[in-house]
């Protein structure tokens, strides 16, 4: 799903009359969620998920054409692990479609 579409789910989900407002709160989710994770490592939402900043390594990568050896920069990046209560949600949300 990309951001528009998700933007268009948000707008018909919430009632919202404009677009420009649903795009405004999710934007405003987004950055209070970064602010958070620059304040400390992890931000959990209960039954929902868990969002934490790891440390990605260094990795070997070898360009095919000329057999280059590159290594990449290690790095920080953000990652999410789904919570029971959003699995269970998700899983409902699907087999739910037949009625």
């Amino acid at each position: 799903m990309r951001e528009a579409d998700f933007i268009k789910l948000y707008k018909k989900r919430s009632g919202d009359k404009d677009k420009k407002i649903s795009k405004e709160k999710v934007d405003r989710f987004w950055r209070m969620l970064f602010k958070a994770l620059e304040e400390g490592d992890k931000v959990k939402f209960k039954d929902w998920g868990l969002f934490e900043i790891k440390e990605m390594r260094s990795r070997k990568i070898i360009v095919p054409v000329s057999t280059e050896v590159i290594y990449t920069k290690p790095k920080k990046t953000i990652k999410f692990r789904a919570g029971k209560g959003l699995i269970d949600l998700i899983n409902n949300e699907s087999g739910g479609d037949d009625e």
